[in-house]
């Protein structure tokens, strides 16, 4: 299900400030209206008050006002588009993407993920951790030049099942006597779609992922 909680509260704080600064403003304004109307009605006929001072005040506090407005107008635009933005994410949930990800989402008891090999290796290692850092598992992964993938079904090779969650993985090419680590991609399921630190991510289980670092989007079965 989206997740629309986030970008609610943020656009309520911006609300609820907007709202206090116009607020502040008319209070202010209330103020130098009575202040003006008071100095008015008892000033000196002799001297009387200098009223471009006045008139260059009230046009401050109508801009400052006005400005207020036009932010307000924005916020709401921005809010709608963000509702708009998660909504267009909403399509994605449920199917299977690949995408940029140093981690690998084990779901429903299967990790899958993929590397790409810029030539023939002579051996290459994939390592999985868990969040503490700890290896969970460790083996051999396709040596022949190009894209390849990988699964793991959550089982070390002492027989432990590890949970649901996500998981680092790094591939390690050997190329000769160089020792290379190739970037990786994380295959799986969206299951859900939120904004998070003002960006849009999506939810791959428990792995996070940038909508930005999404590759390719697997058709409908």
């Amino acid at each position: 299900m989206t997740d629309l909680s986030a970008a609610t509260l943020t656009a309520a704080q911006r609300q609820q400030s907007a709202l206090a600064s116009r607020n502040q403003i008319a209070s202010n304004f209330q103020d130098f209206l009575k202040l003006l109307t008071t100095q008015l009605q008892n000033q000196d006929p002799t001297a009387p008050l200098d009223t471009n001072q006045f008139t260059q005040q009230l046009v401050q506090f109508a801009q400052v006002e006005q400005q207020l407005a036009t932010n307000t107008h924005l916020e709401r635009l921005i809010r709608v588009q963000e509702t708009t933005q998660l909504t267009a994410l909403t399509p994605l949930i449920g199917r299977t993407v690949e995408a940029d990800s140093d981690k690998v989402a084990l779901q429903w008891g299967e990790a899958r993920g993929a590397y790409t090999l810029r030539a023939d290796a002579t051996s290459v290692t994939i390592t999985i951790r868990d969040a503490t850092g700890r290896v969970v598992a460790q083996g051999p992964g396709e040596t022949r030049a190009g894209r390849q993938e990988f699964a793991w079904d959550g089982v070390t090779g002492s027989g432990q099942r590890w949970p649901d969650g996500a998981y680092s993985v790094t591939v390690q090419a050997q190329y000769g006597t160089s020792l290379e680590t190739v970037p990786t991609t994380v295959i799986g399921r969206i299951t859900g779609a939120e904004r998070s630190g003002g960006a849009l991510m999506l939810s791959m289980g428990k792995l996070q992922i940038d909508t930005g670092a999404i590759r390719a989007v697997a058709p409908d079965r």
